[in-house]
This record gives C-alpha cells, sequence and structure tokens, in this order.
C-alpha cells in the first residue's frame, strides 16, 4: 500500500484523476450477485459480515490465506465505497458484489450523480478521507459512471491464485 502522507502534488493529481472520469460500469454476463440495500452507518457491520460469507463462498475450501487476504481487502474496499455512499451521497443507496471466475465486481450507488468522489489531498495523516486512494491501491480498476438519477462508484478486485 502507498503512504500517501509521502505522495507528492502529482501524485495525488494522478490520483484523484483516476476518480474524475465517467467510466462504464463492468458487466458480467452471468454472474453469482449481492444486493444490498444500504441504510445505515450503524448497519455496515451486518453488510461487511453479509460479504464476508459472500465472497468466501466463491472460493475453494482450501484456498489458504492468499484467499482470506483477497476477502478482506474486498471488505475494506466495500467498506470504504458503502460508508462514502451514505456519507456523502443521497438515498438510495445500494451495495451489489457480483462472483465471477477471475474476479469480484463492486458496484455502489447512490442518488447524488452532482457529487463526484473527490480524494483527499494534502490533509494531515491521521484526519481521514484517504479511502479512494486507499480503493485504487487494492483494486485493479475502478472509477465511476453518472446517469441521470444516480452515481454508480465501482471497483474490481482479483481473486486470488489468478
Amino acid at each position: 500500500m502507498v503512504d500517501r502522507a509521502r505522495l507528492t502534488p502529482q501524485e495525488h493529481a494522478a490520483a484523484a484523476a483516476s476518480w474524475a472520469h465517467d467510466t462504464p460500469v463492468p458487466q458480467p454476463p452471468q454472474a453469482d450477485r449481492l444486493v444490498h440495500l444500504l441504510e445505515s452507518i450503524r448497519s455496515l457491520g451486518a453488510v461487511r459480515r453479509q460479504v464476508r460469507a459472500f465472497l468466501r463462498a466463491g472460493l475453494p475450501d482450501d484456498a489458504g490465506e492468499a484467499a482470506e487476504d483477497a476477502v478482506e481487502h474486498a471488505v475494506l474496499v466495500i467498506d470504504e465505497l458503502t460508508s462514502n455512499a451514505l456519507r456523502h451521497g443521497r438515498p438510495p443507496s445500494r451495495l451489489q458484489v457480483c462472483d465471477e471466475p477471475d474476479r469480484w465486481i463492486v458496484v455502489v450507488s447512490d442518488a447524488a450523480p452532482e457529487r463526484m468522489p473527490t480524494p483527499a489531498v494534502e490533509r494531515p495523516a491521521g484526519a481521514g478521507g484517504y479511502g479512494l486512494h486507499l480503493v485504487a491501491d487494492l483494486t485493479g480498476a475502478h472509477g465511476v459512471h453518472y446517469e441521470t438519477d444516480q452515481k454508480l462508484v465501482w471497483a474490481c478486485l482479483e481473486k486470488p491464485g489468478r
């Protein structure tokens, strides 16, 4: 993971730019899906438990420590995106996780298309706001897509052993 406190202004700008363009949401053909309506920050503990169970169910029983690390990275990404939707977006907010053979696709939507994801820049360490940088670090691809009545923030995470 990258130490955000030591990034140059140019590196911060590049990280922010990765969230600045409208990019289409990857569309998996036929994948198992978990869909969850997001109601409050307090409900995210239950969402994390359901997500962990869903992600683990799609992995072989003998997947090992790398699989557990991949699941925890995915849960961290999902937690960042869902909490952002609840804090900075507008209801209704929804989480969708798709389980493809080689990756997980996470899509979090909210009804505030006018509020684009904005990564923190030059904020003191410990002051928060670096979740989108973390998402960028942990994912193979990420982006945001705007529609008339909603914003869809998405990320793709590689499954272990691929």
